[in-house]
């Protein structure tokens, strides 16, 4: 009878629950900081992505405007307008279609952004950034892409990134 009452009241002692807490604190002490800066990273694809299609967009413009005897790189003021946040800049359809500048590099962004966008160009260069505050902190994390025009021909660098995460 002894015998099968102590398996019924046996259970887990206090010390080794206190074990289990400690373990569970432990690994989300681990996992927690390395999930936000997993969900800051996803949100700075936007911005390499779309560096990425202005950069090729300028280019084009480029090589069509050379067809014409015309060579110049196109200027886009930064859209969407607004100082960036950490919540998103809502959809503006018509941002960047109404724009010439955006319109001519054929670049445009129907959904809501994390990251304001703009090209600044001369005849000879151009450069393609993105601001944002993915973390709603007041520092911006910047991208840029820049090109210059050597002898004929587009000599682009690699995208500088600045405060990537915040």
């Amino acid at each position: 009878m002894k015998r099968s009452m102590k398996k019924v009241l046996a259970g887990f002692t206090l010390v080794e629950l206190m074990i289990v807490v400690v373990i569970l604190g432990i690994l989300a002490a681990v996992a927690i900081p390395a999930f936000t800066r997993y969900v800051k990273r996803s949100k700075t694809s936007e911005a390499t992505g779309n560096i990425s299609k202005i950069y090729q967009g300028e280019v084009s413009y480029f090589n069509q405007s050379s067809e014409q005897s015309i060579a110049s790189f196109a200027a886009a003021s930064a859209t969407p307008t607004g100082t960036p946040s950490a919540s998103k800049f809502a959809a503006q359809p018509t941002a960047f279609t109404s724009n010439s500048g955006w319109s001519a590099i054929g670049f445009s962004v129907d959904a809501p952004l994390y990251y304001q966008y703009s090209a600044a160009a001369t005849a000879s260069n151009f450069n393609a950034i993105a601001i944002g505050n993915i973390d709603g902190d007041g520092t911006s994390s910047n991208f840029s892409r820049a090109a210059a025009l050597n002898a004929g021909e587009i000599q682009g660098a690699q995208i500088v990134i600045t405060n990537e995460l915040e």
